[in-house]
């Protein structure tokens, strides 16, 4: 059995940039969620051999993830300076780490209720916003928040293959 931060390691994740907690005896990763002040507001878990489903036990689901409410908690914040003329948002942490394993700004929003604040945000920076989708209810939501949308039809983008992900972001960037 791989250890969990070989596990990361094969989802694309950069351990440098990201940092996350690994706690291999536990067999789990935490990754911090920031505010838009970058201040920590959250954490989401990962569990490789938990199981995914709706309203999970922190200490057995695949993912579990806390914020302070109401907040917005923002995964990838420290990969906004690798470009700076675009910044992909994604809705889950393996995607946007597809993404910053490329060297392009990529944010997560977990899902979570993003509203106002996540869109006055993003205008701020004055970048393009592409919004990297899932084919789903969620998926459309998080669409508006992007200057351009792509939706990943029939995969989740922290699964696709390089050749997509080079894709994507040599048209965009």
């Amino acid at each position: 059995m791989k250890t969990v931060t070989e596990h990361l390691k094969d989802r694309h994740l950069d351990l440098e940039l990201h940092r996350p907690m690994v706690d291999e005896v536990e067999r789990v990763a935490t990754f911090f969620l920031y505010n838009l002040s970058g201040q920590v507001v959250g954490y989401q878990q990962y569990r490789p051999e938990g199981e995914k489903k709706p309203q999970n036990n922190p200490k057995q689901g695949k993912y579990f993830t806390y914020r302070k409410q109401p907040t917005l908690a923002l995964w990838g914040v420290e990969s906004l300076h690798l470009t700076p003329n675009v910044v992909f948002v994604c809705e889950g942490v393996f995607d946007a780490a597809r993404l910053t394993a490329k060297g392009v700004s990529a944010l997560a929003v977990l899902s979570n209720n993003t509203g106002k604040d996540l869109s006055n945000w993003l205008s701020m920076l004055n970048r393009k916003v592409v919004a990297v989708c899932d084919n789903d209810a969620a998926g459309r939501k998080l669409a508006k928040f992007g200057d351009v949308a792509v939706f990943c039809e029939d995969h989740d983008l922290g699964d696709s293959s390089d050749e997509f992900v080079n894709q994507l972001v040599k048209q965009f960037t």
